[in-house]
């Protein structure tokens, strides 16, 4: 009997510890997600100091996405929320083509000749390595639980 109450005493501890332990984990992940991230998106750091990273509620889920109510502010004053410019850069966006009117006599040619931006996909870069970057923390955590319920700390 002293067996069984020492294994549902450790059982115990680490059901109050674990939340902790994989709040940890999840942090550890976010950073990397988000260095990820910063390093697909390339560029001068505008659009890379608008991502963050996100514990989901009761630490269930880490996730990279652009910070909430931050605007940016155009050369005209009009405002785009940071998630939609993010999201244009990041699934691609169509633009304006150029009106074929004639100015001054002459007849303007569009040098633009695609009918959309391609996208940048940089989140999806990160989600396909994602499997790669978290596999050795979470053995590590399965083999602290493991200690833990053996009897070591």
């Amino acid at each position: 009997m002293s067996g069984l109450d020492r294994v549902l005493d450790r059982w115990d501890e680490l059901l109050r510890d674990f939340p902790a332990m994989k709040r940890q984990l999840l942090e550890d992940l976010g950073k990397q997600l988000l260095s990820g991230v910063r390093g697909e998106i390339r560029g001068t750091g505008t659009v890379q100091s608008w991502q963050e990273r996100y514990l989901g509620s009761k630490n269930g889920y880490v996730a990279v996405r652009p910070k909430a109510d931050t605007y940016k502010v155009t050369a005209h004053g009009k405002r785009y929320a940071v998630g939609y410019v993010t999201n244009a850069i990041e699934g691609g966006h169509r633009h304006r083509t150029p009106s074929q009117q004639p100015r001054d006599g002459y007849h303007y040619r569009a040098r633009i000749n695609t009918p959309a931006v391609p996208g940048r996909h940089f989140y999806a870069a990160v989600r396909g390595r994602m499997e790669q970057m978290g596999q050795s923390e979470v053995q590590a955590l399965a083999a602290r639980v493991a200690r833990r319920l053996e009897g070591g700390t």
